[in-house]
């Protein structure tokens, strides 16, 4: 996409470096992708064209409406219905990300709740949500969000909370701003591990309420550490 706009631009680039990041750590996978609200028209968010992740350029990034259309006649995700209702209903949301987050996977389809277990997992909340498509739409489903009224289900499973999973299926993570879903994204994938490892050896003690409240607001404070990190890590690898 082509705009002067250089608070546009640099949204553009956050989203290119926001991709390789999370290819690189192993979070995203072919088929994940990540958005963000327009800063200058909240009634709109860009996301890329249809393309392997690892392709993506600024010169790739369309802007869709909150119905999830553009006027851009190139490919376009199909699973973009999942930014555009999460946005819809959620106007604090500033940068929407879908992945099949290879640690947090296996709680899309397990009985145990995905909930945190150390201070870096804080922002999860008490437990994380599951949306579960079969309640509406039984069992014979492509488990897709390939439409807006399956993706408005999701944006209501989602609620007031920071991630909500889709059953068999995959992560949606939100926050306030892209390098703010990159870090919540990495240390969803570090949290899931964990708990997984420690169900493993014995029984788990979760964090408190108390401590999700006040060791959110500590490791929030710290997004721009792990953002510098991880794109130093890319400079490292020649694919910055």
């Amino acid at each position: 996409m082509t705009d002067n706009s250089p608070v546009r631009r640099k949204v553009f680039e956050e989203l290119v470096t926001a991709t390789k990041i999370l290819l690189n750590e192993g979070i995203m996978d072919t088929f994940g992708h990540i958005s963000a609200r327009d800063p200058e028209d909240p009634a709109s968010f860009f996301l890329a064209q249809k393309l392997a992740p690892s392709l993506i350029t600024v010169d790739d990034i369309q802007r869709f409406n909150l119905d999830g259309e553009t006027s851009d006649n190139r490919p376009s995700y199909l699973e973009r219905y999942i930014h555009s209702e999460i946005y819809k209903t959620r106007p604090d949301v500033q940068c929407v990300l879908h992945t099949h987050s290879p640690a947090v996977l296996p709680y899309c389809f397990v009985d145990t709740p995905l909930r945190p277990v150390t201070h870096m997992g804080a922002f999860i909340g008490e437990s994380v949500p599951v949306y579960e498509i079969r309640d509406k739409h039984g069992d014979e489903t492509d488990l897709f969000g390939g439409s807006p009224d399956v993706c408005a289900d999701i944006a209501e499973s989602l609620g007031s909370q920071t991630v909500v999973l889709m059953a068999r299926h995959g992560v949606v993570n939100v926050g306030n701003s892209v390098r703010e879903v990159v870090f919540r994204a990495f240390y969803l994938e570090q949290e899931a591990a964990a708990l997984t490892a420690g169900l493993k050896i014995g029984n788990v003690k979760y964090l408190s309420p108390g401590e999700i409240k006040t060791a959110g607001k500590l490791v929030g404070a710290q997004i721009d550490r792990g953002w510098n990190h991880w794109s130093q890590r890319l400079r490292q690898a020649g694919i910055a």
